[in-house]
């Protein structure tokens, strides 16, 4: 699988994110920017997975990524679905700390 990303990586070029907006940016679109290139990164590695891995195995891995970067895409499309999503995440988690 590391074959798999490293082949990825040399062929889109991909460059380090800067973790903040630039100037003229909104924290929106950047996150929107970001959400769209990890979709493109996860559709380019479904298609080298297809061809790497035996056939039923590629199918159920290239699948599965090309549904990873149709949710990022929607994701970015609409931002409050992946607000509401951290906000539950983060309630289960501070429910479940607390019966500990």
């Amino acid at each position: 699988m590391s074959t798999i990303v490293l082949a990825i990586l040399n062929a889109v070029g991909v460059t380090p994110i800067p973790p903040t907006p630039s100037s003229g940016e909104t924290a929106t679109d950047w996150v929107k920017k970001q959400l769209k290139t990890v979709a493109g990164w996860l559709k380019a590695l479904a298609v080298k997975a297809a061809a790497a891995l035996p056939e039923v195995i590629g199918a159920i891995v290239c699948w599965l990524l090309k549904a990873a970067g149709s949710v990022a895409v929607w994701l970015a499309e609409n931002l409050w679905a992946l607000a509401v999503a951290l906000v539950a995440a983060a309630a289960v988690f501070l429910r479940d700390y607390r019966e500990r």
